[in-house]
């Protein structure tokens, strides 16, 4: 049987994506309740690891630039998956917070070597018919992941240091694939001179909404993962509460992310980003409003699985069509952006939360992702009919 390298590349995608971002960088909310109780961790110092972690995804990120550029996508990305296996095998041997620290935050910044090199390596060794087919197979790897994660916590129990040695063979399964696939070179500069971009290449009219965005809707995508499980089960759901969401959010996303790409040719990137973002927010209010009911729990986490995994699907081809000759080094300021937004969005919710109240926490978290719901694409990256009008 003959595998497309539309099917190989997105789907050695997909599953760096599972270890990287669905396990390492996304499934930490998971854990913040059994965390508080086993090491006696506050909620607040719980949200300094999560931004720590997205620190070292920005720095990863910044460096997977430079790396993809010069030796190609195969590198970064198995470095990527390995430092998952790594930091889930410290998290799991784990016997005091400094330790969990150090797997947490290796974790974390573990997808700063995976998401960003698959944008040069769609575009080279992937046809232009399948490319966003391929992007969008990449980017359902993080709904997969929380899939994947959700089962492995549920099926271990109160043994979660199972779960986080699971998680490390997963990454290890993953470097194997994106080795075996990816290409071990960087293609060449069509320029020929290898000359680095303008300023203005990177920061112009048309960037600058893509960016805006891409931290509006981190910051309260970053507070969410962080902290959703746990607002939950602290209103008094049971503890299975957690892996149930995430179950759900996985499942909403792999079944609408994976659509991204036909979503933007048929519809265009305004009304549809638009729509996610809104979604996205949506799902955070909903914990506002009932946050010790398991329905709004699971409803909340679903919709959330599909303004995340369809909004950021969006992003990346946005992101494709504004750094169209450099699509690496374009999406990897993108990332960075991202990468901030994370950073902010658990820091800033743990500390309201624990001074002001999670309901005021809620509401500040939601509201970045409403506010840049009013931005959209420039008039040149609107792809598809309705856009046009």
């Amino acid at each position: 049987m003959q595998i497309s390298q539309t099917t190989r590349v997105g789907g050695a995608g997909l599953l760096a994506l599972v270890a990287t971002y669905g396990i390492g960088r996304q499934a930490y909310g998971l854990f913040v309740p059994t965390f508080r109780e086993e090491f006696g961790l506050s909620v607040d110092v719980l949200g300094y690891y999560a931004s720590a972690a997205q620190a070292g995804y920005l720095v990863a990120t910044v460096a997977t630039g430079v790396l993809t550029a010069r030796l190609g996508p195969r590198v970064p990305v198995t470095s990527g998956c390995l430092l998952l296996a790594v930091g889930a095998a410290l998290a799991a041997s784990a016997t005091g917070p400094l330790l969990l620290a150090l797997g947490v935050i290796a974790a974390g910044t573990s997808a700063g070597g995976t998401w960003g090199p698959f944008s040069d390596a769609v575009k080279n060794q992937v046809p232009t018919s399948g490319s966003r087919h391929a992007l969008a197979l990449v980017n359902d790897g993080a709904p997969v992941g929380l899939l994947v994660a959700s089962g492995l916590v549920l099926v271990a129990g109160d043994r979660w240091r199972l779960a986080w040695w699971a998680f490390a063979v997963v990454g290890l399964v993953a470097a194997v694939a994106a080795w075996r696939v990816l290409s071990p070179r960087a293609a060449a500069d069509p320029k020929g001179d290898g000359a680095r971009p303008p300023l203005g290449w990177f920061l112009n009219a048309r960037s600058a909404r893509l960016l805006i965005v891409a931290l509006g809707a981190s910051v309260t995508s970053g507070a969410y993962f962080a902290y959703a499980p746990d607002t939950a089960q602290d209103a008094g759901l049971a503890s299975w509460t957690g892996p149930a969401m995430w179950a759900a959010l996985g499942l909403a996303g792999a079944a609408s992310g994976a659509f991204g790409g036909g979503i933007a040719d048929r519809y265009g990137l305004r009304g549809p980003l638009a729509a996610t973002l809104l979604v996205l927010a949506g799902s955070t209010l909903v914990l506002f409003v009932a946050p010790g009911a398991l329905v709004a729990a699971l409803g909340s986490a679903a919709l959330f699985g599909i303004g995340f995994t369809t909004g950021f699907a969006l992003m990346v081809i946005w992101s494709q069509q504004v750094f169209d000759d450099r699509p690496t080094t374009g999406f990897t300021l993108t990332i960075v952006c991202i990468a901030a937004g994370f950073i902010i969005g658990p820091s800033l919710f743990g500390v309201l939360a624990a001074h002001v109240g999670r309901p005021s926490a809620l509401l500040v978290a939601a509201s970045p992702a409403l506010l840049v719901a009013l931005v959209p694409p420039s008039k040149d990256d609107r792809a598809g009919a309705r856009d046009s009008v």
